[in-house]
């Protein structure tokens, strides 16, 4: 049975992802233009195990996780 990491979830659809590999390259499937015609609001990545919230931002043209510092 596979095990799942993180949920992430963008414009509206979601998709729980096994590591964060497995985000980034869901991540790079993205359209940048897809940011300015949808809400960016609905762009973030949940920690199952730790419940953690993480914004998604586009940055230089590349969907970016906000990681908190």
């Amino acid at each position: 049975m596979e095990e799942f990491q993180y949920k992430l979830t963008m414009f509206g659809f979601s998709a729980l992802c096994e590591d964060i590999e497995e985000v980034e390259r869901r991540l790079s499937l993205y359209p940048d233009e897809r940011y300015d015609l949808e809400n960016g609001d609905e762009c973030f990545l949940i920690d199952l195990q730790t419940r953690e919230k993480y914004e998604i931002i586009l940055n230089k043209g590349r969907f970016t996780i906000k990681f908190h510092n």
